[in-house]
C-alpha cells in the first residue's frame, strides 16, 4: 500500500459522489443518532463518552505510524489539555504530556 502522496495521480485526486453516495448516507444516520444518544445523556457522562472517542482516535491514528501508546497516558494527555486535570496520575510515556 502507498502513502497518499505517492499515488499517481496525487495533487489531483478526484472522486464520484455516486459511488459513496449510499455510504454517506448510513454515516450521517448513524452520526445524528449517536448524536441524539449523547444528548440524553448527563453532561458528565457526555464529558466521559467525548473523551473515550478522542482517546481511541488517537490510539489508532498512532497504529497507523506503528506507534503503540498507552490508553491510560493518552486519556491523561486528553484531560490535561482539555484542563480536567487527574493531579495524582502518572504519566509513564513522555509523548503523551
Amino acid at each position: 500500500m502507498n502513502y497518499n502522496w505517492q499515488q499517481l495521480d496525487w495533487g489531483t485526486f478526484t472522486f464520484s459522489l455516486k459511488e459513496i453516495e449510499d455510504m454517506l448516507y448510513v454515516f450521517v444516520e448513524k452520526a445524528g443518532h449517536l448524536k441524539g444518544l449523547l444528548k440524553a445523556m448527563p453532561q458528565a457522562s457526555q464529558e466521559e463518552a467525548l473523551i473515550e472517542i478522542m482517546v481511541s482516535e488517537a490510539i489508532k491514528t498512532s497504529e497507523i505510524e506503528n506507534e503503540y501508546l498507552s490508553r491510560e497516558d493518552v486519556t491523561s494527555s486528553i484531560r490535561h489539555n482539555l484542563g480536567l486535570f487527574e493531579p495524582n496520575k502518572e504519566v509513564k510515556d513522555v509523548r503523551a504530556k
